[in-house]
C-alpha cells in the first residue's frame, strides 16, 4: 500500500493526499510546499504519513517540494495584505471596459508568481482584454474564475442562522447535496428565508440529520392514522421526532396523551390477541360458529308449478284489463262469455289486401271503412313508426 500526506489547502476544508517524497518526521500542522496543476501551493498537513488504500486516491500522487520555512509564510503574509489595495486596482479597470462583473477576492500564491481574481456574474463574461491589462499592471501572471454563490460564501466566509461560522469555511470538504424534501421529511417551515444561507441557497446541514429522520419517521404512526394505546384507540395529532414519541387524541374522552411506539405496538397486540380468541370461540360479531354447531338453512316452500297459471286462468283478459274499481263483482261463471275477436290476417292476406289496393285505377276512391284511422295518439308504437315513414296501409 502506498504511503500518502493527508493536507488541505486554505480556504478549502477538503482534504487531499501527496506523497512525501521522503521527508522525515512531518506531523499534523506542518506547512509545506506541494506541486499542484496550477503551480507549487502553500499546504497544511492535516495528519502524519500513512498507509492509503489504492482505491482512496484519486489520480497521480503530487509530491511534497519541501518544508514551508518561515521566509515563505512572511512573503504570503505580506502579499495578502496588498488584497484590498488590488481589488480596488482591478475594480477600476472593470468599470473602464464596462464588464458585467463583481469582484469577490484576490489570491496570491505562496511566491507571488500568479495573482487570482474570484468574481460573480449572472452569465459569461469576455474577459480577455481584461486579463492583457491586468497583467501589464501587476507584472506577474493573472487568472480570473467566475464562481457560484456557494463558492463566495465559502472565500468570504461568514457567520450562519445557528450563530457559528459556515461550514464551508471550516470543515465541510464538499457541498452537499440538499432538496427541498429533506426540508419536508424534518417538519421544517417551508419558508425560503429559514431554511436558507447566506448565500441564498437551502442550508447544507439539512443533510445531515436527514437519514436520522426518515429512519425514526419509519417505526413512528404517521399523522392522522388511528392507533390502539393502552387507554383506547385513538388519532395521532402530533408526531414528535426528536422525542420519538407521537401525541393521541383518544376517541373516546378526547384526552390528549403521549406514547411510545413500544406502547402502541405492546397494546396493539394485546387487543389482536384478543379478537383472535374471541373469533376462535365464535363469539365475536361476525363470526360463524364451527362447522358442526351450524343450524341449517330454511328452506323455501315450493308451490306446484301449475298454481301460477290456474290463478292466471280464473281472471277475464277484458276483467284483468279493466281498471280495479270497474271490475265486476260476479263470480266467473255468472259473467257473459266475450265476444270473439276476428284472428288478424296473416301475412299472406295482408299481401294480397296490398296488391289490390295498388291495382285500383286511377280516380277510384278506397272503399270507406266503417272504422276511421287511428290517430297517431291512440296508434301503436309500430303504426306510429310506420307512420312517421309514410307507409300506412290504407293511404298509401
Amino acid at each position: 500500500m502506498p504511503i500518502a500526506l493527508p493536507i488541505k489547502f486554505k480556504d478549502s476544508g477538503k482534504i487531499s493526499h501527496v506523497d512525501p517524497n521522503g521527508i522525515e518526521r512531518l506531523a499534523a500542522g506542518d506547512h509545506v510546499i506541494v506541486d499542484t496543476v496550477r503551480g507549487p501551493e502553500l499546504a497544511q498537513a492535516v495528519a502524519a504519513p500513512s498507509d492509503i488504500a489504492p482505491g482512496d486516491i484519486i489520480g497521480d500522487l503530487k509530491p511534497v517540494i519541501r518544508r514551508a520555512d518561515d521566509a515563505d509564510l512572511q512573503r504570503l503574509e505580506a502579499l495578502n495584505a496588498r488584497q484590498s489595495a488590488t481589488l480596488a486596482r482591478c475594480a477600476e479597470k472593470i468599470r473602464e471596459h464596462d464588464l458585467p462583473m463583481r469582484l469577490v477576492k484576490a489570491e496570491y500564491n505562496f511566491d507571488g508568481s500568479r495573482l487570482t481574481f474570484y468574481f460573480t456574474a449572472e452569465k459569461r463574461v469576455d474577459f480577455r482584454n481584461l486579463v492583457r491589462e491586468l497583467a501589464r499592471t501587476f507584472k506577474t501572471r493573472i487568472e480570473l474564475r467566475q464562481i457560484g454563490p456557494r463558492d463566495e460564501a465559502r472565500l468570504l466566509g461568514g457567520i450562519g442562522p445557528c450563530g457559528r461560522l459556515l461550514c464551508c469555511t471550516t470543515f465541510l470538504p464538499d457541498y452537499a447535496r440538499v432538496s427541498i424534501k429533506m426540508a419536508k421529511d424534518q417538519d421544517l417551515p417551508l419558508n425560503p428565508a429559514k431554511i436558507s444561507g447566506v448565500c441564498g441557497r437551502l442550508l447544507c446541514c439539512l443533510s445531515y440529520e436527514h437519514d436520522q429522520y426518515v429512519a425514526i419517521k419509519a417505526e413512528l404512526p404517521r399523522k392522522g392514522a388511528w392507533v390502539q394505546t393502552p387507554d383506547g384507540p385513538g388519532e395521532v395529532i402530533t408526531v414528535n421526532v426528536i422525542r420519538e414519541t407521537v401525541t393521541v387524541e383518544l376517541a373516546g374522552s378526547g384526552v390528549q396523551s403521549e406514547y411510545q411506539p413500544a406502547q402502541l405496538s405492546e397494546a396493539g397486540e394485546r387487543v389482536a390477541s384478543v379478537a383472535r380468541s374471541r373469533v376462535g370461540e365464535g363469539i365475536a360479531p361476525g363470526a360463524r360458529p364451527p362447522v358442526g354447531q351450524r343450524s341449517p338453512m330454511p328452506r323455501r316452500e315450493s308451490r306446484p308449478p301449475g298454481e301460477r297459471r290456474l290463478l292466471r286462468d280464473e281472471i277475464p283478459p277484458e276483467d284483468a284489463d279493466a281498471p280495479s274499481h270497474q271490475r265486476s263483482s260476479e263470480p266467473p261463471a255468472e259473467r257473459p262469455a266475450a265476444a270473439a275477436r276476428p284472428a288478424p290476417p296473416q301475412p299472406r292476406e295482408r299481401h294480397q289486401v296490398r296488391a289490390a289496393q295498388h291495382q285500383r285505377p286511377a280516380g277510384v276512391p278506397p272503399p270507406a271503412s266503417a272504422d276511421p284511422p287511428p290517430s297517431a295518439e291512440g296508434a301503436p308504437p309500430a303504426l306510429r313508426r310506420r307512420r312517421r315513414r309514410g307507409r300506412i296501409p290504407g293511404q298509401e
